[in-house]
């Protein structure tokens, strides 16, 4: 069996063309235009494949699991997820495309996926291949046993609330998804769009 050859810039460009061709018809609110979004992934995408890909061998591609992290109190708590790519090497790739790069030292103490997939993975190698308009960042991570350990037991600290059937739950303003775009529960009104609307900032 002989292995398939990687594809080429213009094959991959040709891919994500088409692509956003037939997924953009389903988007009902664009962050930026059309026009900006195309340039920004035809940016990342090349950037990919000369500054990424080259260094990469996978043996595992949007790469699923599902494990137990134990029974207590009669509770099975399962963890599931899917990696972008699991690599010869033992580490996990994971690709994110966000609007800014990254601050390495936050994502490398409060980063809860790379505890998820290395531990489902048993790996200690996590990296963050960060595409930011056609510019790459990569952020290694490490996670020993004792930061697998530590995030065992923050799943477990959820349990509680998940198993009293608690409405409505502790709400968390933190983070990109608290907003009228990207939260149906705001657009519901059953937090702070209720007091703040549709168009708050």
């Amino acid at each position: 069996m002989h292995a398939l050859a990687p594809l080429t810039l213009d094959e991959l460009l040709n891919v994500a063309e088409d692509y956003l061709v037939n997924e953009a018809p389903k988007v009902e609110e664009w962050r930026h235009s059309y026009e900006k979004t195309v340039d920004t992934v035809m940016a990342n995408v090349e950037a990919w494949h000369r500054e990424v890909m080259p260094n990469l061998d996978p043996v595992g591609i949007e790469e699923s699991f599902e494990i137990s992290l134990g029974v207590r109190n009669n509770v099975d708590l399962i963890l599931t997820g899917t990696a972008d790519w699991i690599d010869k090497s033992g580490a996990i790739w994971d690709w994110k495309n966000p609007g800014r790069e990254y601050e390495p030292w936050e994502k490398k103490r409060w980063d809860i996926q790379s505890h998820a997939y290395c531990l489902a993975f048993d790996t200690e190698e996590f990296v963050l291949c960060v595409l930011v308009n056609g510019k790459v960042q990569i952020i290694p991570i490490e996670r020993t046993q004792g930061h697998k350990d530590a995030f065992i037991e923050l799943c477990w600290s959820m349990v509680p609330t998940i198993a009293s059937n608690q409405v409505p739950w502790p709400m968390n303003w933190g983070g990109w998804h608290c907003s009228p775009k990207w939260c149906p529960v705001w657009q519901a009104g059953k937090c702070r769009g209720e007091h703040l609307g549709d168009n708050p900032w």
